[in-house]
């Protein structure tokens, strides 16, 4: 990875849907924290396109107070710097007869502000908008590298690329006909398919983890790793989203795994890669993916679980269940939880399952990734010295809470030969004493910079629908079985536990309590 002012040009930073919750909730704060922390040129500024009638200083004051509640770094006379670089146009994207007017306005925006001809687009839309956008930045001429001319000095050439934000398709077909779009327009250097997920700090620090520590990396492998959970739990129901979680294209499996989960498994999978490039990353990562065992519909039922919340509580209040939400039909069978088992067919991971899980209204927000190893081959210490030992374990927290966490067994002091499991916390905030960038203002950052690592590219999206897509045509073919349900503030439905337990396993559910007499990492 470059570092942070390396390769950083100013540029015009174009958000199409830019009255929508994503723009105030994380793209303009996450810019602000860029622009405080002096992470980008003066220069760079910022458009915002949407068909909401709003004025340049409506915009700003909007925007202002999206900052003052979403960045903890807000100052009021900072504010005022940063505001001078952004502006709004009150147009409907998908019209093409909307291009010349957006042109204009971009050039003079680049004039005043010294931005020259790098632009960034950010698709902040519904998925159905993404393709005539695309299209008509290609038939307005507004692309001048690639398709329209070729550089003579390839050091000093503009820019422009493009940010794409999930979904990406509902299934293999739709991503892939997306792809052929933005192709049509783009060069594959300049498509960054965004996933937040991989911008979070303690995602990143998996790479560092396992190929900095000789520690680690020997044993990442079948002969000591049993199993590997991957978990991303909310507390929050669908909100404002229940029409299109409710809809053929949502629910959990594409919301969740398909589009974040089996990215972060194959960065835990992946091979070390030659270098830290890009290109050699996702290289490594794209093996994983295409490694990954394609469910038979005879493994289906046994391999993937969904369910949808009923009413419950949860931190002692109570909540509806999801076909109460606003946007739900009463008939809907859209998962707001699903557990998937992948099996990864390589020398290191061969018999090792990983299992994907994700799910709303669930009883603790969290985001984590639980590596658990063998047992010891011979139990000296089982039955009868303090009762059966647990699996050592290496818990990675991504959110919230960042850090990494190792289990292992220690004597208890006094006489007789009792154990118990202890801790070590590596906690990075505290460790670093700093708070962790918000991932999507690495990923802005990675992407003015070109830097492509830590976004998707086309063939990992597309095999990453192959996977799951044999599980979501078998639940659209099976409407007669019973859908499971679960209560709200609970681990999910029983068939998830079912699902670890048939060999023995069970899910590493995280305690509302402090473990035991930590031990933390100096």
């Amino acid at each position: 990875m470059k570092p942070p002012n390396e390769n950083l040009a100013p540029c015009l930073i174009v958000i199409f849907g830019a009255s929508g919750d994503l723009t105030a909730r994380k793209l303009i704060p996450s810019l602000y924290d860029l622009f405080v922390g002096g992470f980008m040129p003066a220069q760079t500024s910022v458009l915002g396109v949407a068909r909401t009638a709003m004025s340049d200083d409506d915009f700003r004051t909007r925007m202002k107070d999206a900052v003052a509640k979403h960045s903890p770094g807000f100052d009021a006379k900072t504010w005022d710097s940063f505001a001078a670089s952004l502006h709004y146009l009150a147009a409907d994207p998908t019209a093409e007869a909307e291009y010349p007017r957006l042109k204009e306005r971009m050039a003079r925006i680049a004039k005043a502000h010294g931005t020259g001809e790098n632009v960034l687009f950010y698709l902040s839309l519904a998925p159905q908008f993404y393709e005539p956008v695309i299209v008509n930045i290609g038939s307005h001429q507004m692309i001048t590298e690639g398709k329209a001319w070729c550089s003579i000095n390839r050091q000093e050439r503009s820019w422009q690329r493009i940010i794409v934000e999930k979904p990406f398709g509902h299934d293999v077909e739709s991503a892939a006909y997306l792809n052929r779009a933005l192709g049509r327009v783009f060069e594959d250097e300049s498509v960054f398919r965004i996933d937040h997920y991989l911008g979070k700090e303690t995602v990143q620090n998996l790479l560092v983890f396992r190929f900095a520590n000789a520690i680690f990396e020997p044993i990442w492998s079948r002969q000591y790793i049993d199993h590997v959970q991957v978990t991303a739990a909310e507390t929050v129901g669908v909100e404002s989203r229940g029409s299109y979680y409710a809809s053929d294209s949502g629910g959990a499996m594409r919301d969740m795994i398909q589009s974040h989960l089996l990215q972060v498994m194959a960065l835990v999978a992946m091979e070390p890669p030659v270098t830290m490039r890009a290109e050699d990353i996702r290289a490594e990562t794209t093996k994983v993916l295409n490694a990954a065992r394609i469910l038979s519909e005879d493994e289906i039922s046994a391999c993937a679980v969904r369910g949808q919340y009923v009413a419950g509580s949860i931190a002692g209040q109570p909540v509806s269940g999801f076909k109460d939400e606003k946007g739900v039909p009463a008939d809907s069978r859209a998962e707001s939880y699903a557990a998937l088992q992948v099996m990864i067919d390589t020398w290191r991971w061969n018999g090792v399952p990983f299992y994907l899980r994700s799910g709303k209204r669930m009883a603790k927000k969290t985001t984590e990734i639980v590596v658990e190893f063998k047992p010891t081959p011979h139990g000296l210490f089982g039955k009868g010295r303090g009762g059966p030992m647990a699996n050592n374990q290496i818990v990675i927290n991504v959110q919230p809470n960042e850090g990494i966490r190792l289990r292992f067994e220690g004597k208890v002091p006094g006489i007789g030969m009792k154990i118990r499991s202890v801790v070590m916390d590596f906690d990075y905030c505290r460790q670093f004493q700093a708070q962790p960038m918000e991932a999507y203002a690495t990923l802005l950052l990675d992407a003015m910079r070109g830097d492509q690592t830590l976004f998707k590219q086309r063939q990992e999206i597309e095999q990453s629908w192959r996977i799951v897509q044999p599980v979501l045509a078998y639940w659209a073919e099976h409407t007669q079985e019973p859908l499971p349900v679960y209560p709200a503030g609970t681990w999910g439905p029983p068939a998830a536990d079912i699902l670890l337990a048939r060999e023995g396993r069970q899910w590493r559910n995280p305690p509302p309590e402090v473990p035991e007499s930590p031990v933390t990492l100096p």
